[in-house]
């Protein structure tokens, strides 16, 4: 019961990181006007909020798991730890962030703020169990992951809201930028697989290989609806085809929904195995 709760909470936990950091790097990446910047500044404002109270009753769940004593032993195991440091660059991250809304920032100020919350991956997981390298290449993952969640809230809202010329300028600009980022993601998520999978043992699979490889096939799904959305629907909004605009929508809300797939079951691969 606590396992699964303690999955739950993570898999909110990433949502409210990767969506905060994601559309403060995407306002600053994709040339927002004032309207999206507006949506920006709201959901910075929810997602930083849902990871300040996740991040918080995360800690307090963990010091349950390890016997709900709140003694030097245990506090120390918790907050003196990689996940205490992880916990504490969520918090400060989040907490610079929405401290930068009550007063003029500029992006790169708000970005360094995002920056931090995505470096709390360095700390915490199964690759910075490994060592120092492996953390950072596990922070480029999620910071590429996280600019990705980022623009396809703001895109969301653009086709939703905006006119098709101006929906049309944001697509052109995130598909010029998603080649590197999506490639960064891959490349970084293959260089996990290479530190965390031993290949010796293949055929035969862990429990944590065969949850990772559950996790691949939804990643999988993740591209091929990205990749329908840059080949079919983007060069048509570009052509100028209002009605692409609730096409783009739609693709948009299930690349989301699997992506959250994704969430989740990176929260069960970490909560309830771990690599050989």
């Amino acid at each position: 019961m606590l396992e699964a709760l303690a999955a739950l909470l993570k898999a909110v936990l990433y949502a409210g990181v990767l969506s905060c950091a994601g559309v403060v790097f995407a306002a600053a990446t994709l040339h927002a006007s004032a309207d999206i910047a507006a949506v920006a500044t709201r959901v910075v404002r929810r997602t930083a909020l849902l990871t300040v109270v996740a991040s918080i009753m995360s800690a307090l769940l963990l010091i349950v798991r390890l016997g709900g004593q709140w003694n030097e032993a245990t506090l120390t195991a918790v907050f003196m730890s990689g996940s205490g440091a992880a916990t504490g660059f969520q918090l400060a991250g989040a907490g610079l962030l929405l401290a930068s809304l009550s007063v003029p920032t500029d992006h790169a100020m708000r970005v360094s703020n995002a920056a931090v919350m995505t470096l709390s991956f360095a700390f915490s997981g199964h690759a910075a169990a490994e060592g120092l390298f492996e953390g950072l290449v596990s922070a480029i993952h999620a910071s590429a992951a996280a600019w990705w969640i980022g623009s396809l809230w703001l895109l969301r809202y653009a086709c939703l809201s905006l006119k098709p010329v101006v929906a049309a300028r944001m697509v052109r600009r995130f598909s010029v930028i998603a080649t590197a980022v999506v490639g960064a993601l891959v490349l970084a998520g293959f260089c996990l697989i290479l530190i965390l999978v031993d290949f010796a043992s293949l055929p035969s699979l862990s429990p944590y290989e065969s949850l990772l490889a559950g996790k691949l096939a939804i990643v999988g799904f993740v591209l091929c609806a990205a990749g329908y959305n840059r080949l079919r629907l983007t060069p048509r909004l570009l052509n100028g085809d209002p009605t692409t605009t609730l096409a783009l929508r739609r693709m948009i809300n299930v690349e989301l929904a699997l992506i959250g797939l994704v969430a989740a079951a990176t929260a069960i691969l970490t909560t309830y195995t771990s690599p050989a």
